[in-house]
């Protein structure tokens, strides 16, 4: 791993990529949605059109799109946060003010994900040790294709479009050896200008007051704020991680 960078800044990370993609190494910090926003705001300035996301399914994106045309309807959207992205406490509202960013932005929003109904039909006719054999893809792998192919076909259709994409780091990058990524699916489509950043760090809170730290860093870095380049795991494309502090105070600071 390269040395570490105290001057995060989302411009000079990107460079001249049309797709960067921001990964969460766990769903379970609400700052690492806060941090997404600073990069929503750093990258829309810098040309940024669109806005994907992993927690929206596909099937909500008129939804989606009045809401982002007219301002009303964001219950819906928060609603489905807060029934289906549980994962700490204030995640759901983090995941809502995220979207809420990227239309005040004007970044089109794009829902990347299948529906818990559609996930279930697949495994139930792939199963682990067939998907592990190579015989058939699972959810996990089938909705990486599907997120390909609609990331690929808005940056195909205007050379001006560039996407932020958000997602879980094991959808960005190969998860196992049987199961590709975005970094590899994406590439193969001819898309070759795309980084990787992977939030790290941070602090994950139970309740109000139940909190505890999540960086794996020593202890002089753990409230450190701060990027470096490289990842700890295979990745086909150039690749930093971006750690937040322990203190959960650096919400605030967007």
């Amino acid at each position: 791993m390269s040395k570490i960078n105290t001057d995060v800044n989302y411009k000079t990370i990107a460079g001249n990529a049309r797709l960067v993609m921001l990964g969460e190494s766990s769903h379970n910090p609400a700052i690492y949605k806060f941090e997404a926003i600073k990069a929503l705001r750093q990258l829309k300035a810098f040309g940024f059109t669109h806005f994907a996301i992993e927690m929206l399914p596909r099937s909500m994106q008129e939804k989606i799109d009045f809401y982002q045309r007219t301002g009303k309807g964001f219950n819906v959207i928060q609603q489905y946060f807060n029934d289906n992205w549980r994962w700490g406490y204030g995640v759901p509202n983090s995941y809502g003010e995220l979207v809420k960013a990227a239309r005040e932005l004007g970044l089109k929003i794009i829902a990347l994900d299948l529906t818990l109904d559609e996930m279930d039909l697949i495994d139930a006719s792939c199963s682990y040790n067939n998907s592990v054999a190579g015989n058939c893809f699972n959810s996990h792998t089938i909705r990486n294709m599907v997120w390909t192919q609609n990331i690929s076909n808005i940056l195909n259709t205007s050379k001006q479009n560039k996407i932020i994409a958000f997602m879980h780091r094991w959808h960005a990058v190969s998860s196992t050896n049987y199961q590709e990524g975005l970094d590899t699916l994406i590439k193969a489509q001819g898309i070759l200008k795309i980084k990787f950043i992977d939030f790290i760090g941070g602090s994950v809170c139970y309740s109000q007051t139940d909190c505890k730290g999540y960086s794996d860093e020593k202890e002089a870095l753990k409230q450190k704020y701060f990027y470096r380049e490289g990842f700890p795991f295979k990745s086909a494309v150039t690749t930093y991680q971006v750690h937040l502090p322990e203190n959960s105070a650096h919400m605030k600071g967007l």
